[in-house]
């Protein structure tokens, strides 16, 4: 099987699978992986989103791009998905219906 790669940012490139969830912070974006690691990238979120999405990504707020595969369950009273690695992320009441959807809860 063939292995994809995403540029990121600078010289970097990553497997959209080893990524968890990808958050906006101003101008920057703080990546994070599977294993634990993250790192910061000189990269808006919205010019990752489009790289992202053909890879199963979900935008669930202005600020997250989450990794669908990843979502462990959806918090409803909170509006709120659990990652994996039990990391609480917002989702926005404009994202909701399309969110459900997209995790079959609907």
């Amino acid at each position: 099987m063939e292995t994809t790669f995403v540029h990121i940012g600078g010289r970097q490139q990553v497997n959209p699978d080893e990524i968890m969830l990808l958050q906006a912070e101003i101008n920057y974006t703080m990546v994070y992986f599977k294993d634990g690691k993250k790192c910061i990238v000189a990269t808006s979120l919205k010019n990752l989103e489009s790289r992202f999405l053909p890879y199963n990504f979900f935008r669930t707020h202005k600020s997250y791009l989450v990794n669908v595969d990843c979502i462990k369950c959806y918090l409803k009273p909170q509006n709120q998905v659990q990652m994996i690695d039990n990391k609480k992320v917002m989702v926005s009441r404009r994202k909701m219906t399309s969110l459900k959807k997209c995790l079959f809860l609907e």
